[in-house]
């Protein structure tokens, strides 16, 4: 039996994280091998990006290819409550930060393959079709076991997604969110109404009683539209999801009003009961990226900013330790994962603040005392940066919205369709 390889880094999962992870590591001179289980392209959802995203993608080298791809290009996000009767439309570039003005709307099928093609450009062994099996542990590292032999690697990253694989390999714990369980129910479509000028990429978001409409705007008049809303009235309704969907836009004149034209491309999915987090993120010689390591919801598109920012610090962690020549130190394990339970918290807070009825009314009524409309166009924009800026204002925030809970400060929302 020949001897199995043996790499520096094994990277399990071919998505952002995992590729942003193995081009800085190859880069930096590691021997690096990216485990895809699928054959790119292959579609996946998830396709609007966020502009302080950009910086980690710019840093690994990718960003003048995405620019050149010719993705469509989003300067902000709309939010409409469903029959029309009341709108906000936010622009990135009159946030707290200059700089992050723009990003793009992407077809997660091209963009996923252009930045792992990046990876394997700055060195990346990439093996597509290839899942990995099994792993054990070993003295120097991992054992990844495959269909047709084994690898083995000094250092392991789980960029396995929602699969979740060293998650449920270890037997790692969960961490309860107290989120209700929901689904999204999605698909492509072409006719689409879209919005004139600079505003076309928008990313549209209609607003539900008790749920929520995507709508995103991609390049050659192709726009992914996906509906959220609990998993216990899909049990209720009783039909298929193709039914609950169209029954869910003939009951919402907005919805009604922008997909009258709209023509299905492709088939329909469904993501249920997806809102997760593990205890646990590093171990000695294991690193858990992205929706490896936990996902909370799509409605602020947090999905890819975060799998592409925990792939950046899990490869500083393990160049910084590999000059050392040692493992990560419980300091280190807990610090990562101190790190990335903070960035989903935020993301977990706004969150619940959006599917809140009481606090939305306060998000749909934007005031600029304290500069709190620069405050939420940079939340949009993806800005999770410590700083006391923004850190007084989203207190203020939250504050306004208990107050409001109590107390009517804004208008109330009418979802009554007339």
């Amino acid at each position: 039996m020949n001897a199995p390889s043996v790499y520096d880094t094994i990277i399990i999962g071919g998505g952002p994280g995992g590729s942003t992870a193995g081009a800085f590591l190859a880069k930096a001179g590691q021997r690096v091998l990216v485990l895809e289980r699928e054959i790119f392209p292959r579609f996946h959802i998830g396709e609007s990006l966020l502009p302080f995203g950009n910086d980690v993608l710019k840093e690994t080298g990718v960003w003048p290819k995405v620019e050149a791809a010719g993705f469509q290009p989003k300067y902000g996000a709309e939010f409409f409550v469903s029959n029309g009767s009341r709108w906000q439309r936010f622009w990135f570039a009159r946030g707290l930060v200059p700089g992050y003005g723009q990003t793009f709307q992407v077809e997660r099928a091209r963009f996923d393959h252009i930045l792992l093609d990046h990876a394997s450009a700055c060195g990346c062994e990439v093996r597509q079709g290839c899942a990995a099996k099994e792993v054990t542990r070993t003295d120097g590292g991992w054992r990844v076991t495959l269909d047709d032999g084994e690898v083995r690697g000094r250092w392991l990253i789980d960029a396995s997604g929602r699969d979740t694989f060293i998650g449920r390999a270890l037997g790692l714990p969960k961490t309860p969110l107290n989120i209700p369980k929901r689904v999204a129910v999605y698909a492509h479509f072409t006719g689409i109404y879209r919005n004139p000028g600079d505003a076309e990429g928008h990313i549209t978001i209609v607003r539900l009683r008790d749920g929520w409409f995507w709508l995103i705007p991609l390049a050659g008049g192709k726009t992914s539209v996906g509906m959220v809303r609990m998993l216990d009235d899909l049990k209720q309704f009783g039909g298929s999801v193709e039914e609950w969907f169209a029954k869910t836009i003939a009951e919402s004149s907005e919805l009604t009003r922008r997909m009258k034209d709209a023509q299905q491309v492709g088939e329909f999915y469904k993501t249920s009961d997806y809102s997760y987090r593990y205890a646990q993120l590093a171990a000695d010689r294991a690193i858990l990226i992205g929706d490896a390591g936990g996902f909370i919801d799509p409605i602020f598109s947090s999905g890819v900013h975060i799998a592409t920012k925990s792939g950046q610090w899990a490869s500083d962690l393990i160049l910084r330790a590999d000059t050392q020549k040692r493992s990560l130190t419980i300091g280190e394990q807990r610090h990562y994962t101190r790190e990335m339970h903070r960035f989903m918290d935020i993301y977990r807070d706004m969150i619940l603040m959006y599917y809140d009825n009481r606090a939305f009314e306060v998000f749909m009524h934007p005031r600029n005392r304290f500069r709190m409309v620069q405050t939420v166009n940079s939340i949009l924009a993806g800005n999770m940066r410590r700083s006391f800026d923004m850190w007084w204002r989203v207190k203020l925030f939250r504050l306004i919205c208990a107050l409001h809970r109590r107390v009517p400060i804004v208008p109330r929302l009418d979802y009554t369709e007339t």
